[in-house]
């Protein structure tokens, strides 16, 4: 059997510059990045049917609207292909994703060759059909990308191969043994505010240089919703309590969330003032697999009614300030 395989994506490190341009918190990562070309190691086999859509890292996860990758190994080896100048020989592959929504949309998805560069994922070229008929849904790639549907629901992905000769198919496969596969198209990530919350009670206080954790879940402010690994992309600025000047802290900044808590590392509030967050976006380890970073991108999946948060910073109670007691004087 033929592997198809998905793509996971990683994350490399940089800070933007500001005043806490030192952080060296490892919560604090950089934007998220593709590798092109990807890596080999970074694709996985599809899992079997049945196997836990959760925990089972073969099952292939997208989130709508992503740009996934998909490769097969060609059924002979590189030395077993004619060499020099003989053109009357190719092998042609069967790429046919067909969303199964409802209602379904296109009978097939385009299928795109798999981008080479950055520069090639707005608009990455389509990957080189078959002239031989039937042309659909055959081409002379056996890596290929696809750009997911907008709703949710499942992608069944059909593969086959074949040999070309003189322009003749010869040796094709059978197409009762074409591969079926199943692509879970899901939501994104997402932060929400919770029903009966208003954007007026989005506001919290800590003290200096402690963790600063916003209320989460079903008893918090904010709802978060995604697979594990989350990420949010804020920035955060500061003014003195008495003052309506603010000074950016951090701008455009991920932070690796610890499971589904909102928690911001105390070594950015060493000030007393006012600190408001902006939440700029949320992935999770699935909407980071797109080759189109993009698409996770530009407040992808938030819904706030105001996407800043208030928290006020203040010194700590300290028994030296208190110092001494005073009484009234004994007249």
């Amino acid at each position: 059997m033929k592997r198809i395989v998905l793509i996971s994506v990683i994350i490399a490190a940089v800070l933007p510059a500001s005043i806490y341009a030192q952080l060296t918190n490892p919560r604090f990562v950089e934007l998220p990045n593709t590798p092109v070309p990807v890596p080999t190691e970074r694709f996985v086999i599809f899992g079997p049917a049945g196997a836990n859509l959760v925990t089972q890292e073969g099952v292939d996860f997208a989130t709508v609207g992503s740009l996934m990758p998909y490769v097969v190994t060609p059924p002979i080896e590189e030395d077993d292909m004619p060499q020099g100048d003989n053109t009357n020989f190719r092998i042609e592959y069967l790429w046919q994703f067909s969303p199964q929504m409802t209602p379904p949309g296109p009978s097939a998805l385009n299928v795109l060759r798999l981008p080479l560069a950055a520069t090639e994922l707005p608009n990455p070229a389509a990957a080189p059909p078959s002239v031989i008929a039937p042309t659909a849904n055959w081409f002379l790639t056996n890596e290929v990308s696809v750009r997911m549907p907008a709703q949710t629901g499942e992608v069944r992905l059909t593969h086959n191969a074949r040999y070309i000769f003189n322009e003749q198919p010869m040796c094709p496969g059978d197409p009762n043994d074409n591969l079926n596969y199943t692509i879970n198209v899901v939501p994104r990530p997402s932060i929400r505010v919770r029903p009966g919350v208003s954007s007026r009670d989005l506001e919290t206080i800590s003290c200096i240089d402690e963790d600063v954790i916003i209320p989460t879940g079903e008893t918090g402010h904010l709802l978060l919703d995604g697979y594990e690994d989350l990420n949010i992309q804020f920035t955060m600025r500061r003014r003195p309590m008495a003052s309506t000047n603010f000074t950016t802290i951090v701008a455009d900044q991920w932070l690796v969330l610890e499971g589904k808590t909102l928690e911001f590392p105390g070594e950015l509030f060493n000030e007393p003032g006012v600190y408001v967050i902006e939440f700029l976006n949320i992935t999770d380890r699935i909407s980071r697999k797109s080759l189109d970073m993009a698409a996770v991108a530009a407040q992808a999946g938030l819904d706030l009614p105001a996407s800043t948060y208030t928290v006020y910073i203040y010194p700590r109670p300290s028994t030296e300030v208190l110092q001494p007691v005073r009484h009234l004087m004994n007249n």
